[in-house]
């Protein structure tokens, strides 16, 4: 336990694919367990020794004020709300100038699961020449998610358009250092914008999680799922 960065979770988002069920509630409060999808993922950071995290906002941010509030954890968490939806790049870039985050930092998409260790990542980033590094887990159908293709530990390219095997993806959870935003304005995404360039240069790494129980909670049969992890879990305690 021997990293205290700072993390900045990516919660701003509509949730379209997953509003059949969650009627216009983020994704992130949406109900897990006697509590909300945002428990989890708060519990399982602070398990670490992380000093601060930062939650990138815009769609119905009020309500994450409100979490915020009463919450146990309420001295440290930071609400930073986007003027407007700026992208996965553009709320990053958003947060580190209006906060005092410091470098490097982790980022995750607030709507993805696994059971990536986030001191061990934080090592091998601390160990290498990268300027970012992101998480990836084999999947059985990487086709909706698209896939990663590395060399010696390199990203070399994202495939967008997976197919429906057994593959690599982007599991949504990075090391970043600041300077990697360096020029970017406005609205642009980390990965069609800002990782296609540090590929070039060699400078984005690729963390391995092995047998990864990876969920993204973005539509039904996955929400669904992690639903019933939980219940399945606490029955068995």
């Amino acid at each position: 336990m021997g990293n205290s960065l700072p993390v900045l979770i990516l919660a701003g988002g509509f949730g379209t694919r997953l509003e059949k069920i969650s009627k216009g509630t983020p994704k992130a409060l949406m109900p897990v367990g006697n509590g909300f999808y945002l428990d989890l993922l708060l519990e399982k950071l602070f398990n670490y020794n992380i000093d601060h995290i930062y939650l990138s906002l815009y769609y119905k941010s009020e309500l994450f004020q409100q979490y915020v509030q009463h919450s146990i954890y309420e001295n440290k968490l930071t609400t930073i709300i986007e003027p407007e939806p700026l992208g996965t790049g553009g709320a990053v870039n958003y947060v580190i100038e209006n906060s005092s985050i410091s470098s490097p930092f982790y980022v995750i998409n607030g709507d993805s699961i696994s059971n990536i260790n986030f001191d061990t990542m934080y090592i091998e980033f601390k160990k290498s020449q990268y300027k970012a590094m992101v998480g990836i887990s084999k999947v059985k159908d990487a086709g909706r998610y698209g896939t990663v293709i590395m060399e010696n530990g390199n990203v070399v390219s994202f495939n967008e358009n997976g197919f429906n095997v057994r593959n690599w993806i982007n599991n949504g959870h990075y090391i970043l250092v600041k300077e990697v935003f360096d020029g970017f304005t406005g609205s642009f995404s980390l990965e069609k914008d800002v990782f296609p360039s540090m590929i070039e240069n060699l400078e984005l790494g690729a963390f391995k999680v092995e047998n990864d129980h990876f969920i993204d909670i973005g539509i039904p049969k996955d929400y669904n799922k992690l639903c019933n992890t939980f219940e399945v879990n606490n029955d068995g305690i």
